[in-house]
C-alpha cells in the first residue's frame, strides 16, 4: 500500500473507530430508553389493575351487604347446618344474578359452603352476627370472574392481562395453551414473545391472586429499530463528510511528508543515531525537531520499561493486600481475575461460584472452545478428591476458630497445548467456626506453560481474594445484627423508624398509601408471671413467625418494644391494612404453643390497631400515634380484635 493509501487509512481509522463507538453507545442508550418506557408502562398498568381490583371489591360489597344480612342465611349459620347454608346460598345467588361466587367460612376460616364460579375474585367480606353480637363466621361475595377482571384491566391499560392463583393460570386475554405457567419477565405466549411482570392482589379469603401485565416485545424492537435507523443515518452522513475531508488533507500533506519517510523507517528499525534533517522554521521543521527529541527519549524509555518490569510483582502484591481490606465482594473477585490474567500474561480467566449468594461469576477475555476445555479440566482437578486425604478432602478444612485459613495450592492442567491454572477459594463464613468452598478462580493461555513465579503470584492473588470474601461476609453479618431483634428475628425499633420514614417519603412522592399495623399480645405479663420468661420468649417467637408468614415481600414486620410488634405495609390503604390485621389476629388465635415444661399447649390472642397515611395521619408521629390509639381501643373493647384509626379531620 502506498504512503498516500496508508495516510488515508490512518485518517479513516481515526474517524471510523470513534464513530462506531458512538454508534454502539447511542444504540445501547436507545435500547435502554425504550425498555425503560415499556417497563414504566407496565408499572403504571399494574397500578391501574390494582385500582380496577379495588373497584370490583367495592362493587362486591354492595351485594355483600344484602346477602350477609339475609335472615335465612343467618338462621342457617346460627345452627350451624352446612346443608341449610348451602341451600340459602343457592337461593341468594338465584336472587342476585350478578354474583359470581358466594362462600361461607366458620370463625376459624374453614370453608363451610360455596356456590358459584370457582374463578371468582375481588371478594367483599362481612362477619354476620346474632342480635346479641355473637359472630357467626365470614361471608365472602364476588361479582367478578377472573376473565371479566382480565378484560377490564386490558381495556384500561391496553396491555395483555393474565390472572393467576399460585402456579395456575385463571384467565388471560390471549389464547394460551393449557398448563401455561404464569411467569414474570420475558416469556413466550402462544408462540409470541412478551415482556411483563406479575403483582400480588390482596385477597381477604382464599389463596392470593396475582395479576400480570405484558407488552409485545416486537413493538419494543420496532421502536428501538426506528430510533437506531435515524441515529445510523446521521452517523453515516457524518462519516461520509469526514472521509471526504480526509482525502483533501491527505493530498495536501503527501508531498511534504515524503521527506520524513526515510527517517521514520530508521526509527522503526531502532536506529536512534541519525537525526532527521531540519530545514526552515515551519511546522514540518518543528516536526523534525520533535522526531529527533523522540528518538533520544525513546532510547531512555526502553531502559525505563525494563526497570519498571522488575517493579511489577511488588505492585501486584500491594494490590493483593488491598483485596483483604475491601468490602466490595464482586469488585474484589473481578479485580482478582483481571489482575491474575494481566500479571500472569494469560489469555482468559474466570471465577465460578459454588454458592451464588457468596460470590458471582465473572470472566475476562474471549473464552474459545480450546481455552474453555483447559479451564474446565483445571477446575475439575482443583476439586478432585485426594485419596491420601480420605473420601472427602473437605474434612481437612475443619479447623479451630483461632487457626489461620489455609488455601489449597493451585493446580496445573494442559489440554491440547493449552495450559491452565485453577485454585479453589476457601473461606470461613457466617459465625466463623467452619470453612466453606466459595468458588474457583482459573486462568489459561495457549502454547506456553506458566512458570513458577506466575504460579506463586496466582496462588497469592487467589488467597487474598478468599480473605476479602471473609471480610465482606463478616461486615454483612455485623450489619444485619445491628438492625435485627435477636429473639424474634424481626427488624428492631431503629430500623422500623428508618423504614417508615422512607416509605412515607415514597408515599408523598408517588401518591400511594402506607398502612401500619400495631399489635400487642394480650395478657403477656400473666404468661411471664405464670409460666416463666422462657415461655414468654417462645410466645414472642411464635407470634413473630406468624407475622413473617403472612407478610408480603415488601412488608416490614418489626419488634416495636416488649410484647408490642408492628408491620409496615407499603402501598396499602386502611381497608387493606385492616384485612391483613384480621388475618394475623385469626392466625395468632389459632396458634398452639408448646410448653417449655410439661403441660397443655398454650394459646394466646393479640389486639390490633391499624392506621394509614394519608387517611389517618400526615406524618410518622401521627401515623404511629393513631395506630397505637386504635390498639388501645381494641384492648378496652375486650381484646383479641382489630380496631382501625380515625380519619384525619378535613381542613377548613
Amino acid at each position: 500500500m502506498s504512503f498516500r493509501g496508508r495516510l488515508l487509512l490512518f485518517f479513516t481509522i481515526i474517524v471510523v473507530i470513534p464513530m462506531i463507538a458512538v454508534a454502539l453507545v447511542l444504540f445501547s442508550i436507545t435500547a435502554d430508553s425504550e425498555t425503560g418506557k415499556a417497563d414504566a408502562q407496565i408499572a403504571q398498568g399494574l397500578r391501574a389493575a390494582f385500582a380496577v381490583y379495588d373497584q370490583d371489591r367495592a362493587n362486591a360489597r354492595q351485594e355483600l351487604d344484602t346477602i350477609a344480612g339475609d335472615a335465612a342465611l343467618g338462621a342457617a349459620l346460627a345452627r350451624p347446618n352446612p346443608g341449610a347454608v348451602k341451600r340459602s346460598l343457592t337461593a341468594l345467588r338465584r336472587a342476585h344474578p350478578s354474583v359470581r361466587l358466594i362462600e361461607v367460612f366458620d370463625l376459624r376460616r374453614r370453608l363451610v359452603a360455596s356456590v358459584g364460579s370457582s374463578d371468582a375474585l375481588a371478594f367483599g367480606v362481612a362477619t354476620p352476627s346474632t342480635g346479641s353480637g355473637k359472630r357467626l363466621g365470614l361471608v365472602a361475595v364476588s361479582v367478578t370472574s377472573a376473565s371479566d377482571y382480565s378484560r377490564q384491566v386490558a381495556r384500561t391499560t391496553d396491555l395483555v392481562t393474565r390472572v393467576a392463583s399460585g402456579s395456575r393460570l385463571l384467565a388471560s386475554t390471549l389464547r394460551e395453551a393449557p398448563g401455561a405457567r404464569p411467569a414474570s419477565g420475558d416469556v413466550t405466549i402462544a408462540g409470541r414473545k412478551y415482556r411483563g411482570r406479575f403483582a400480588t392482589l390482596a385477597e381477604a379469603v382464599g389463596p392470593p391472586i396475582r395479576v400480570g401485565l405484558f407488552s409485545r416485545e416486537s413493538a419494543l424492537r420496532n421502536a428501538i429499530a426506528n430510533r437506531r435507523l435515524v441515529i445510523g443515518a446521521i452517523l453515516v452522513a457524518f462519516l461520509l463528510l469526514a472521509l471526504l475531508s480526509s482525502v483533501v488533507v491527505v493530498r495536501a500533506l503527501q508531498r511534504q511528508i515524503e521527506q520524513f519517510l526515510e527517517a521514520a523507517k530508521r526509527l522503526a528499525r531502532g536506529d536512534f543515531t541519525h537525526p532527521v534533517p531540519v530545514e526552515g522554521g515551519d511546522e514540518f521543521a518543528a516536526l523534525g525537531r520533535e522526531f529527533n527529541a523522540m528518538s533520544t527519549q525513546l532510547a531512555g524509555k526502553i531502559e525505563e520499561v525494563e526497570r519498571k518490569r522488575t517493579e511489577l510483582e511488588e505492585t501486584i502484591r500491594r494490590v493483593g493486600e488491598a483485596f483483604a481490606a475491601g468490602l466490595d465482594r464482586e469488585g474484589i473477585v473481578n479485580l482478582a481475575v483481571r489482575t491474575a490474567v494481566e500479571a500472569c500474561e494469560a489469555e482468559v480467566g474466570r471465577a465460578l461460584p459454588i454458592d451464588s449468594r457468596r460470590m458471582r461469576s465473572t470472566s475476562v477475555g474471549d473464552v474459545t472452545p480450546e481455552l474453555k476445555g483447559a479451564l474446565e479440566a483445571a477446575e475439575r482437578t482443583a476439586f478432585a478428591v485426594d485419596r491420601d486425604l480420605g473420601p472427602d478432602w473437605l474434612s481437612t478444612l475443619e479447623v479451630g476458630v483461632d487457626e489461620t485459613t489455609e488455601q489449597r495450592r493451585p493446580v496445573r492442567e494442559a489440554v491440547d497445548g493449552v495450559h491452565a491454572l485453577a485454585a479453589p477459594l476457601v473461606a470461613r463464613l457466617g459465625s466463623g467456626t467452619a470453612l466453606e468452598q466459595v468458588g474457583v478462580i482459573s486462568i489459561a493461555r495457549s502454547g506456553r506453560a506458566f512458570d513458577e513465579s506466575e504460579y506463586d503470584l496466582f496462588a497469592y492473588l487467589t488467597g487474598q481474594a478468599a480473605v476479602s470474601i471473609e471480610n465482606v461476609d463478616l461486615h454483612e453479618t455485623v450489619r444485619m445484627q445491628a438492625v435485627t431483634d435477636e429473639l424474634t428475628g424481626l427488624y428492631n425499633r431503629n430500623h422500623f423508624h428508618d423504614t417508615l420514614d422512607s416509605e412515607i417519603e415514597r408515599s408523598r412522592r408517588f401518591g400511594t398509601d402506607v398502612g401500619l399495623v400495631m399489635l400487642d399480645i394480650d395478657d403477656f405479663k400473666q404468661v411471664n408471671d405464670t409460666f416463666g420468661h422462657p415461655q414468654g420468649d417462645l410466645v414472642l417467637v411464635e407470634v413473630a413467625r406468624v407475622l413473617r408468614d403472612l407478610s408480603r415481600d415488601i412488608d416490614e414486620p418489626a419488634r416495636y418494644g416488649g410484647e408490642e410488634l408492628a408491620v409496615i405495609l407499603p402501598q396499602t390503604d386502611l381497608h387493606g391494612a385492616e384485612l391483613l390485621a384480621e388475618r394475623m389476629r385469626s392466625a395468632i388465635e389459632d396458634l398452639s404453643i408448646k410448653r417449655t415444661e410439661a403441660g397443655e399447649p398454650l394459646r394466646v390472642t393479640a389486639s390490633f390497631g391499624v392506621a394509614s397515611l394519608p387517611a389517618c395521619a400526615q406524618d410518622r408521629a401521627g401515623l404511629i400515634a393513631e395506630a397505637d390509639a386504635a390498639l388501645y381501643r381494641a384492648k378496652r373493647a375486650g381484646k383479641n380484635r382489630v380496631c382501625r384509626g380515625e380519619p384525619v379531620a378535613a381542613e377548613g
